[in-house]
C-alpha cells in the first residue's frame, strides 16, 4: 500500500490543504503546531483502528474539530491510496468484491472521504479508480482498511510498548507478529509453548541483529518469551548486547532504545509483508513521529540514512514527522515536506505547504535547522550535485588549481573519475558544524581541505563531529609566511616571477588599510594561478602538490 494524498477542509489548522506523498521515505517537518499532527490524525482514522486507552473520544467530531476561526456548516478529510493487487492482495480482494466492476490491471486507486457537519453526524464517500461507490460499500471498505494491519505507528515521545513484571523488575516487551504457520505451530505444542516461540522468534533475532547493524554501533539482540494468555501476538523481553552491557532495552540510554524501537516498528511492517500467505499478503504504511528524539546530530544524520534504505530495500512507505533536518531525505528530496502556519494580524491562521522545489530546497528548513537560511548558500553546490564523493576545498581558485592537476598532471591528480570537487566558500562555512553535518549527511564520502592559517580555528571544529585529520580532512600549505595555502605548494620560481610582476600587489600586503590588504591578496593568488596554469613543469617541481593529492586519494580508495 501506498499512501498518495491526505487533503483537508475546516479541519484543526488544516482550513484547505492537500498533500502528496511519493514512494518509499518521505518526511513532514514543520514548527510545533503547523499541523503535522492533523495530518497524521487523518492517516490513522482511515487506516487504524487502535486509540490509545486515555483517548475517551474514538471519532472525530465536527464540533470538536472545525476549525476556529471559519464559519462553515462542514469538514472534510480525505485519503488517497494505491494498493497492489499482488503485495496488498488481503485489501484489494475486498474492495475488488465492493467494487460496480472488475478492477483492470493491479492497481487499485482509491480515495475515501468523509464529511462531518454539525450533531455528530457524517458521511462516507469512496471513489475507486476514479468511479464513485455507493454509502455502503464505502463503509465496508473502510472497516476493512481499518481491520487490516494496514499502518504500523511508532511515537518515539511516548513510551512504547507494554509492561510486564519480569524477575523483579518491570520490562517493557515487544508485541510481535507471526505468522500464521507460526502461530499455529505453538498452539499445537503449548505445552512446550517457550520453546516454540523461541524457534519462531529466530527470524526477528537475525533480521533485528541485521537491522542495527547498519548502525554505527554493533548491538546482539536476545528475544525471549512472556506469558500471553490466548493473544495471536506474542510478547518478547527485548535485550541488547554490545559485548560489555547486556540488559533489557529499558537499561539502555533513550537513544538507543528509540533507535531500536523504531527498528522494531520497522521490521513489524516488513513481516507483516513477507510472512503472510499470498492471498493475505498487506504492504503496511509505517508512520515514524520525531525519529530523532535522544540522538545526537552524527546519530541523526546516520539514522536518516538507514531509514531511507530501509524504505527502499523494504519496498514499505515510511513516513516520519521531524524537527531535524538530518532526517531529511537527501538523495529525494521532492519527498521533503514542510508545513508553517499563516499569520494574519500576529494570529496563527490556517497551515500552508511550503515551496522546498529547485536546487533551494533546502533553504526553507533553515528555521527547523535554528540557523540563518543565507548560511547554506555556500553549500548549495553540494546540495544539488548528483555525486556522492566530494572533495571539499575551501573556494573557487582551490577548485581550478585542483581541475588543472586533472587535465595537465593526471598522475599527481590521482583521483578518481566520479570524485567531485566542490568550494564552499571560506573558512567560516565549516565552523557552523550544525549546518556542515547536514550537508555531509547525504553524501558517501567526503575529504574536507582548508588553509594552513585556518588550522586553529577550524580543525577543532571538524573533530567535535567525530571527523578525523588524515581520513576526512587535512590543511593545506607549507607552514612558512605567505604560503599556508594552495599557493603555497606552487614551486618558488612561479612565487618568484608573480611578485616581481605585482609588485604594487606585493607592497600592498603591509598596508594598513584592511581593504587595499585584501584586494592585494586576491589580485596575488589570481596571478599565481594563471602563472600555474602557463607554465610548463616536471613532476619533481610539484613534490608539495603531489603530497596534497596523496593524502586525499588514500581517502577515496
Amino acid at each position: 500500500m501506498k499512501l498518495r494524498e491526505v487533503s483537508a477542509k475546516n479541519f484543526r489548522t488544516l482550513e484547505d490543504l492537500t498533500i502528496h506523498f511519493d514512494d518509499d521515505y518521505c518526511t513532514l517537518s514543520g514548527r510545533n503546531n503547523a499541523g503535522k499532527t492533523g495530518v497524521v490524525t487523518i492517516i490513522r482514522h482511515f487506516l487504524d483502528d487502535e486509540r490509545p486507552y486515555f483517548h475517551a473520544e474514538n471519532s472525530l467530531s465536527f464540533d470538536r474539530d472545525k476549525t476556529q476561526w471559519v464559519t462553515c456548516d462542514e469538514m472534510s478529510i480525505s485519503i488517497r491510496l494505491e494498493l497492489d493487487r499482488h503485495d496488498d492482495a488481503e485489501v484489494f480482494f475486498v474492495i475488488n468484491r465492493f467494487a460496480s466492476k472488475e478492477i483492470e490491471g493491479d492497481t487499485a486507486r482509491l480515495r475515501l472521504t468523509e464529511t462531518f457537519t454539525t450533531g455528530e453526524n457524517s458521511e462516507l464517500s469512496c471513489r475507486l479508480n476514479g468511479d464513485d461507490l455507493d454509502t455502503q460499500t464505502a463503509s465496508e471498505i473502510a472497516k476493512k482498511l481499518k481491520s487490516a494491519p494496514n499502518l504500523v505507528v511508532h511515537n518515539s515521545t511516548i513510551p512504547a510498548g507494554r509492561l510486564y513484571y519480569l524477575s523483579g523488575e518491570m520490562t517493557e516487551v515487544l508485541e510481535s507478529h507471526f505468522s500464521q504457520d507460526d502461530r499455529a505451530k505453538i498452539a499445537a505444542a503449548e505445552k512446550n509453548l517457550a520453546n516454540k516461540v523461541k524457534t519462531a522468534a529466530k527470524e526477528h533475532k537475525e533480521e533485528l541483529n541485521q537491522l542495527l547493524g547498519r548502525l554505527g554501533e554493533n548491538y546482539d539482540v536476545e528475544l525471549t518469551t512472556l506469558e500471553r494468555g490466548g493473544s495471536s501476538r506474542f510478547p518478547l523481553n527485548v535485550r541488547l548486547n554490545d559485548k560489555s552491557v547486556n540488559a533489557n532495552l529499558g537499561g539502555w540510554g533513550s537513544g538507543t532504545q528509540n533507535r531500536t524501537r523504531v527498528l522494531i516498528s520497522v521490521l513489524e511492517a516488513n513481516r507483516i509483508r513477507k510472512t503472510q500467505a499470498a492471498a493475505n499478503r498487506l504492504t503496511p504504511v509505517v508512520i515514524v513521529e520525531e525519529p530523532e528524539s535522544f540522538l545526537h546530530p552524527s546519530a541523526q544524520a546516520e539514522f536518516g540514512k538507514v531509514l531511507n534504505n530501509l524504505a527502499s530495500d523494504f519496498g514499505i512507505q515510511i513516513l516520519a514527522t521531524t524537527h531535524s533536518p538530518y532526517m531529511l531525505n537527501q538523495t529525494q528530496p521532492q519527498a521533503n515536506l514542510l508545513l508553517e502556519r499563516h499569520v494574519y494580524r500576529n494570529r496563527l491562521k490556517e497551515t500552508r505547504m511550503v515551496e522546498t522545489s529547485g536546487d533551494d530546497w533546502m533553504l526553507p528548513f533553515a528555521d527547523n535547522l535554528g540557523v540563518v537560511a543565507g548560511e547554506f548558500i555556500p553549500w548549495k553546490r553540494i546540495v544539488s550535485s548528483p555525486n556522492s564523493k566530494i572533495v571539499l576545498v575551501e573556494g573557487d581558485i582551490d577548485v581550478q588549481y585542483l581541475a588543472h592537476l586533472k587535465e595537465k598532471y593526471p598522475e599527481i591528480y590521482q583521483l578518481p573519475d566520479d570524485v567531485e570537487i566542490v568550494g564552499y566558500g571560506g573558512k567560516d562555512a565549516l565552523k557552523n558544524t550544525q549546518v556542515l553535518q547536514f550537508m555531509l549527511s547525504r553524501l558517501e564520502r567526503v575529504f574536507i581541505t582548508f588553509d594552513l592559517d585556518a588550522e586553529r580555528e577550524v580543525k577543532g571544529k571538524l573533530e567535535t563531529i567525530s571527523l578525523s585529520e588524515g581520513t576526512d580532512f587535512c590543511a593545506v600549505g607549507v607552514s612558512k609566511p605567505g604560503k599556508e595555502c594552495i599557493e603555497g605548494l606552487l614551486p618558488d620560481a612561479v612565487h618568484k616571477e608573480v611578485y616581481s610582476e605585482n609588485v604594487d600587489d606585493v607592497a600592498a600586503l603591509g598596508s594598513a588599510n584592511s581593504t587595499a590588504k585584501k584586494q592585494a591578496k586576491s589580485n596575488l593568488k589570481k596571478a599565481a594561478l594563471e602563472k600555474f596554469r602557463k607554465a610548463e613543469l616536471e613532476v619533481a617541481d610539484l613534490s608539495e602538490m603531489k603530497k596534497l593529492m596523496s593524502k586525499i586519494a588514500k581517502a577515496f580508495k
